[in-house]
């Protein structure tokens, strides 16, 4: 008889409906392991995977692992459920299975700022779309607002059946809303605020032409593309008081006759509901809870230390990022009680301590992330700047035999222990913060990258443990390195790589003094004259982005300085208030050439406008006061109501603001220039004086 091969794939396979997986979920049967990251994707993400689900693309398969955790997991969803230990953990798949999950039952889930989110996503059956809920879905009669509402029933006709009635009648008030807005624009009346959200709605269903581009162009309504950037942008946020309303007003008065007629087309557009084809498309979007899963179920012999292995595997097409979760991953199999170390103080740093908590990471110009301090744990620990070195570590890789060895994993995982101690220290952790305030830098509003923050604390604590620098050093020689990296975005492109070469030339300093020398030799070799004469006010004070480096120090130094905000008595660091949480800020961003003054004198794009030199805070009352005055006029105004006999202390506060003398005389252009070179010159001043 012939031999019969062992087994030797560690995998079973598993397919059938997704519901099934719900089921499991809801009796607490399908869980997560502690070595999973909370549910971090964004609610466009979700939109996404609900428009390939519905599109009947592939989404990827599921990774299963029968629970033997020893009780390290937790379960998916904020309920409670029958079962408080899962039998089956989620090893890859959990951000797509949690999302699925949320929305087709409608649970809150525990997101990477600890905060309880419910996922709302919006389809409209009439145009197939997919998109997040917001103001614009809720107030377009099409959309289902919540897909939750339809998905969370036991049938879908009484729901197609209301949907559609109300579908009518809405259509009906919008026609007449639409000749209503159509008389306001042919008698040239404003439109009011919500006269305008139904334009804006109509404009932007108009269809992608060139023509029709044009349009959506000159009233500003073309969407770029989102960048990492702006995920983290005010959204609120609006210059000179304006707000759309006023701007759709404005644009509508500059339209010529046939931009007019595009625009009455549209409103006038006539819309027919095909009830069968809606109707199919509602069934559509209900039966994707049977929608088909593949997945592999891990064998369950395996040890904690083989499922990590394999997590960090599947997961190696990665990006760097990823790279801390698997360091993430070893944490939690080897050290859990590290694990929630870290997490513990990023949620603590995130929120305001209560009245008996004697010390707290909390802090008002950085929120740490786990990946962000797994990063500082492996620089000051072992000198690396790169996650993949770093794993190679935690496994116990020697970086010449490229063997792995037991002892060197325990030795360096009691060097790891030990080192997140010293970065966890709330001592260490404000003394670093502390020299950052005492910058200027006094929100995170003006942190342009949280790498610059994270490098620079690995380099306060080799400064502080290793070289012995006294609190005066460290406040001098770490504040010199954090001003320095952060006006030359040393960090804001290939910063691994960076931070690797800079943690190799430190590592030549024997003693304090070499180390203090080491420093000043980097800054004396990049901040020349020609940085700061020609770099900084001919490329770098440039963009107006809330990430440009140099704009945001450009505010701390006025921070620094005890500058007074421009016309005011109160300083710039007194209205930079963490503490109120206001609608309205008390301090607000200015175009010292008002934006609706340079559209109308000028006709200047918004490029041109929003140059980082025509910028600066005003108080709140003071801006929409200011409102699309010309320069000259509001300068003269506000000199002749408050700077009477006082023209010294008006001419020092222009000089802080890097005010030419004359500005609103100027020449836009010429302004810009000139401007530039006195803020560089004020950055280069402070700098100099640390």
């Amino acid at each position: 008889m012939p031999e019969i091969p062992q087994q030797t794939s560690l995998f079973n396979h598993v397919s059938n409906q997704h519901e099934l997986l719900f089921g499991y979920i809801d009796m607490g049967d399908l869980g997560l392991p502690d070595i999973q990251r909370p549910f971090v994707w964004k609610d466009s993400k979700v939109r996404d995977l609900f428009d390939s689900l519905y599109k009947g693309f592939p989404i990827g398969s599921y990774l299963f692992w029968r629970n033997t955790a020893n009780g390290r997991t937790h379960q998916i969803g904020l309920i409670e459920h029958e079962h408080k230990d899962p039998n089956l953990l989620i090893i890859d798949g959990q951000q797509r299975l949690t999302a699925l999950y949320s929305v087709f039952r409608g649970i809150a889930v525990k997101d990477d700022n600890y905060e309880d989110r419910k996922i709302k996503i919006a389809f409209n059956p009439v145009t197939e779309e997919f998109r997040v809920s917001d103001a614009a879905t809720q107030r377009n009669p099409e959309f289902i607002n919540n897909i939750t509402d339809l998905l969370s029933k036991a049938s879908t006709r009484t729901f197609i059946n209301r949907y559609l009635d109300k579908l009518k009648i809405d259509k009906n008030n919008l026609k007449k809303k639409c000749i209503l807005i159509l008389g306001k624009i042919d008698k040239k009346e404003d439109l009011n605020k919500g006269d305008v959200e139904l334009f804006i709605d109509k404009i932007r269903s108009l269809e992608v032409t060139e023509e029709n581009r044009i349009i959506w162009e000159k009233l500003g309504l073309v969407e770029k593309e989102p960048t990492d950037e702006d995920e983290n942008a005010d959204e609120n946020n609006t210059d000179d008081g304006a707000d759309i309303e006023e701007l759709i007003n404005e644009e509508l008065s500059l339209l010529n006759s046939t931009d007019l007629e595009i625009v009455k087309a549209a409103l006038t557009k006539e819309e027919l509901i095909d009830e069968e084809l809606i109707s199919s498309r509602i069934e559509k979007l209900y039966n994707l809870k049977n929608y088909p899963f593949n997945a592999l179920e891990i064998v369950p012999d395996l040890s904690e230390e083989q499922v990590a292995e394999i997590f960090t595997r599947i997961n190696s097409k990665g990006t760097v990022l990823k790279q801390a979760d698997f360091i993430l991953t070893l944490i939690s199999v080897f050290w859990n009680e590290g694990r929630d170390q870290i997490d513990s103080f990023c949620k603590l740093a995130k929120k305001l301590p209560e009245k008996d908590i004697k010390e707290s990471p909390y802090n008002y110009i950085f929120e740490p992330t786990p990946k962000d301090l797994v990063r500082v744990v492996v620089g000051v620990g072992f000198g690396r700047g790169k996650m993949k070195d770093a794993y190679a570590i935690l496994t116990g890789r020697d970086f010449t035999t490229k063997k792995v060895l037991e002892s060197l994993r325990e030795q360096q995982f009691d060097k790891f222990k030990e080192t997140q101690q010293t970065v966890l220290d709330n001592a260490n952790w404000h003394g670093f913060l502390n020299i950052i305030l005492g910058l200027g830098f006094k929100s995170k509003d003006l942190i342009s990258s949280a790498n610059n923050i994270a490098n620079a604390y690995i380099l306060y604590l080799i400064a502080k443990n290793t070289f012995r620098l006294d609190h005066r050093e460290l406040d001098k020689n770490i504040g010199k390195w954090f001003f320095f990296s952060s006006i030359t975005s040393r960090y804001s492109y290939s910063p691994e790589t960076q931070m690797e070469s800079d943690l190799n030339y430190f590592k030549k300093a024997k003693n304090k003094a070499d180390f203090i020398k080491l420093l000043n030799d980097v800054l004396e070799s990049e901040l020349t004259n020609d940085f700061w004469e020609i770099t900084v006010p001919n490329k770098l004070l440039i963009s107006s982005s809330k990430f440009n480096a140099i704009r945001n120090t450009y505010f701390a130094c006025l921070i620094k300085k005890g500058s007074n905000v421009l016309f005011s008595e109160r300083k710039v660091g007194d209205l930079f208030s963490p503490e109120l949480k206001k609608r309205k800020k008390d301090l607000e961003k200015h175009h010292l050439f008002p934006r609706n003054y340079l559209l109308k004198a000028f006709n200047l794009d918004s490029q041109q406008i929003n140059q980082v030199a025509n910028f600066t805070y005003l108080e709140y009352a003071d801006n929409i006061d200011i409102s699309d005055q010309s320069p000259k006029d509001y300068f003269i105004d506000y000199q002749n109501k408050y700077y009477k006999n006082r023209e010294a202390e008006l001419k020092r506060l222009l000089a802080d603001h890097c005010l030419p003398e004359n500005f609103y005389n100027m020449d836009y252009n010429v302004f810009l220039k000139e401007r530039r070179k006195l803020m560089a010159k004020l950055v280069r001043t402070v700098f100099e004086t640390l």
